[in-house]
Order: structure tokens, then sequence, then C-alpha cells
């Protein structure tokens, strides 16, 4: 294991700490910061004096041997005191995480309450909580067809006992909640009538959309969309707005009573945004780093995407954003905001450093959520996880080939299995993603053929010239049965990832 370069952590540690100092933040995060800087300033002296002995151990290992007339191998040198310094590396590593998760959060809290002080979000008050309730979308709270007054979701929540809602009565008039379709399609349009912009915007929708549900029969009629859409979007309703962006946009085809204009769907998709609309902060920043209706602007689509995935609710601290569903699956908006987040942090585009670290928590989330919710995948969202694991695991260790399989800390196993699931979902479908990874993969591979996963021998030096792979992960090769075992007690069972090539 060669000596450990720091210069890259320390560039990174400085820039954190200047725009610590020029941004300010919550002085709680800050405080973390600083205490996990001091454990890593600590930690870096505890490995500066562990390389320095293991140095010292494998000169004095090699003059012993050369006077016995020895083979230095991996297998003489990989003792106690190399495992030692491994373990003192994942503790950096791991330090190093969390500290620049804990910027990205700060980075996230600053961006959206600067955001929100430029442009405030419409807000009502809850009639049961009394607090005040951000109006972001249709689900944003609860309404109630009978008097149009609404509860927010927690006291909607706080009123389910065993999966069944014990509230009979609407709480703000004690109308009668339940009631049948036809009559609540009655209700909705004398709602829209009296001019509730909630009421206008579901009335334009059901005409936008067309209805089959018995006693509705709402047929598709854009026109009258349009004017149920204008009157809901000049009391700021964002979905109101976002869906008229949709329309000049073309989303719903050529529609002859709305000019196609990227320009104007631009604009209103701002407009929606910045009232804290999700489907519009996803869309807008789409349309931003796509140069579409406007010049290309990465660092507006990072904006808007961290805008976008600061309403998960999940990794970051709840702030004022009502949770958008019951549900604890994650919304597609946030799930697409997460992957670009990814993405942008491992270029260093949209404004944004360059961040392995941060690109790695970006990427896995997607993927996890994804896989969870079977949601779409893409070659992409491997192909650059895996990416950021390599990275991650030759900064850290180093990158000499022979030490991509330190048992306990080896990132490699898992990396080719998502380099695999990115070229498999190219077979289908041919992309440059799923090509790269082949590449990768075929790079990858026939340099660890080239040596044993444990002893470190070359395959030339062995009898047969040919080295096994471990049958469940087929990332590492072995000189025999021997070194498999020993490899796999010291912590490749910890490593092995199943894999199906």
């Amino acid at each position: 294991m060669n000596s450990t370069d720091f210069r890259e952590f320390d560039a990174l540690t400085s820039a954190i700490e200047k725009k610590i100092q020029v941004c300010g933040g919550p002085h709680e995060k800050i405080s973390q910061i600083n205490n996990i800087l001091k454990i890593i300033a600590n930690l870096r002296r505890e490995i500066k004096a562990q390389e320095q002995l293991i140095e010292n151990l494998v000169n004095l290992s090699r003059s012993h041997q050369e006077e016995k007339g020895e083979v230095t191998t991996r297998k003489n040198i990989r003792d106690k005191h190399y495992m030692m310094k491994a373990e003192q590396l994942k503790k950096l590593h791991d330090l190093y995480d969390e500290l620049l998760l804990t910027v990205e959060r700060w980075r996230t809290i600053n961006l959206v309450g600067r955001h929100r002080e430029l442009h405030p979000l419409n807000k009502e008050v809850c009639p049961i909580c009394l607090e005040d309730v951000p109006i972001t979308c249709l689900d944003s709270v609860e309404y109630f067809w009978c008097c149009g007054n609404f509860i927010c979701f927690q006291c909607f929540q706080a009123s389910f006992a065993g999966g069944q809602l014990r509230m009979k009565n609407c709480p703000c008039c004690r109308e009668e909640i339940f009631v049948a379709t036809e009559e609540k399609v009655r209700q909705t349009e004398q709602l829209a009538k009296r001019g509730r912009p909630w009421a206008q915007a579901i009335m334009g929708e059901r005409y936008l959309y067309g209805s089959s549900i018995p006693h509705e029969h709402h047929k598709v009629d854009v026109q009258e969309a349009l004017k149920w859409l204008k009157l809901a979007a000049e009391q700021n309703h964002p979905d109101a707005i976002r869906m008229i962006a949709q329309l000049h946009h073309g989303v719903y085809g050529k529609v002859k009573e709305v000019e196609q204009c990227h320009i104007k769907a631009r604009v209103l998709l701002k407009e929606a945004a910045d009232l804290g609309n999700l489907k519009a902060q996803r869309n807008y920043a789409m349309m931003c780093r796509l140069g579409q209706g406007g010049p290309d602007d990465k660092s507006e689509a990072a904006h808007y995407y961290t805008l976008a995935y600061s309403q998960k609710g999940l990794s970051f601290e709840k702030d004022e954003i009502a949770p958008l569903q019951i549900s604890d699956d994650l919304r597609d908006e946030v799930l697409h905001a997460g992957l670009f987040l990814g993405i942008y942090h491992f270029y260093g585009d949209g404004g944004l450093t360059r961040n392995v670290f941060t690109a790695k928590y970006y990427l896995e989330e997607h993927v996890k959520e994804c896989e969870k919710q079977c949601a779409y995948l893409g070659s992409d969202s491997y192909m650059y996880l895996a990416a950021c694991l390599m990275e991650l695991q030759e900064r850290t260790f180093g990158r000499n080939i022979t030490e991509y399989s330190i048992p306990g800390y080896s990132s490699v196993p898992r990396a080719i299995s998502l380099y695999w699931k990115a070229v498999k979902l190219g077979i289908d479908s041919p992309n440059k993603y799923a090509q790269h990874s082949r590449e990768v993969l075929k790079n990858l591979l026939s340099k660890l053929k080239r040596f044993c996963g444990h002893c470190g021998v070359a395959s030339e030096d062995i009898p047969e010239g040919m080295l096994k792979a471990c049958g469940r992960c087929h990332s590492t090769w072995y000189c025999g049965k021997e070194c498999q075992t020993e490899h796999w007690k010291a912590g490749h069972k910890r490593d092995c990832v199943r894999q199906q090539v």
C-alpha cells in the first residue's frame, strides 16, 4: 500500500472552510463540521505514524528475506500492521464521507432558505393545528369538497386508526365527508365558480385529461380546461401555472388554442417552481439542462434540482415543505433530481465543486430507491455509481491493481456488479453508458486476472498458468483453494457480491 497523498483532501477541506466563512449557515452545522475536521486532523497524524511503521517493517522484512534468499510477496507483508493501516484509511474515508455530506446538507439548507426569502411560498393556516401550511400543489393538503376548506396532512394522518379514517364529518362545516361521486363533481364545480383556486385547477385538469369515472364523464376540452386553469393561475396556484406551461411546451400535443412556445413554457415553469411546485422544479431544471426555451444553464438546473431534492424529507432535515404523500416511497421528480445532482457532483458541473463522496451519496440513494420501488433505472445510474466506487477505492487505498482486493475493504466486487448491470440494460437498448461499462469491465477484468487476490502471485508464475475466479462475485482470482479460503476468512466475505455474468 503506497503512502497516502492528502493533497486533494487538503484542498477540499480549505475550500469548505472558506465557503463557511463567506456564506455562514446554521450554527449547529458549522460546529458539527469543525468537530469532524478536528477528528480528521488527529486521524491523519495516526496514519502518518502508521505509514512510517509499515515502511520500516517492510524494509526490515525485505532485508531479512534477502539474507535468506526468499522472494517478497504480498502474503509476506499483508500482516496485522498492514491491515491496521487499511482500517485507519477506511476510518478516514468514512469521516470525509460524513464531513462532505454535512457540508452538502448545509449547502441545501442555505440554498433553500435564500431562495424562499426571494420567492415566498403561498401559505394558509390549518384550522386544526393552526400551523402555516405551504400550498405547493393539489396534493399539499387534504381538501374537503363540501365547504372548500382543508386540513394539513399531519392532522389528516392523525385521524387514522387501524388503517381506517375516524373522521366522518368535515371539521369545518360538519357536513358528511363520504358522498357519492356525482355529488363530489357538483361540489367541485360550485367551489370553482365561487373562486376557489384549487377547485378551478381540478376542473382544468379534468377537462385537460378527460375522465371516464361514472357520473363525471368530462370529455377532453382544451378550451374549457384553459379557461379554468387561467382563473386558478391568476390566483397563483402552482399546479395551474405548471399545466399551462406544459400546454405551451407541447406535452399534450399540438393544441390550436395554445401557442407552442418553449420560451413561454420555460418562464411559466420557473414561476410555478418558485412557488414550490415539485413537478415544475423538475421540469424547469430539465429545460435549463437541455437548453430548451433559452440558453443551456447547468447552474440554474443544479439550483432547481436541489430545491426538488430538498422535498425528499428523508435524508435531509424536514423543513416547512409539507409531506407530499403519506407513502414512504419517493416521488419520481425527487429520484430524477437525485440522479442529476449525483452526475453534477461527479463532474463538478452546475457551479458545484467536484465531489465524488457526495456524488456517491446521491447516486446510491437513487439506485436504492428505484430498485425498491421498481422504478425505471438506466445504464447511466449504474455506470456513474460504479465509477464513484472505483475512484474512492483508488483514492483511499491506492491505484495499484494489487490493492483492489484488500479483504474487508474492497469496493471493487460491488463496482463490477454495477457495471455488469449497466451492460445488461444495454443489450435490448444499446447506449453509450452500456458501451462504456463494457469497455471498463474488459480492461479491469483483464488486469485482475493476472494476480492472485490473496498472495499476489502472477498467473504466469503458477504451473497451470491460469487463476480461478471467485464463483460468487467473479471479480477476484486465486492461485489455489488455500488462498481463496484464507482471503474469504480475512474479509472477502464482506466484499463479495453475488453476480450472474
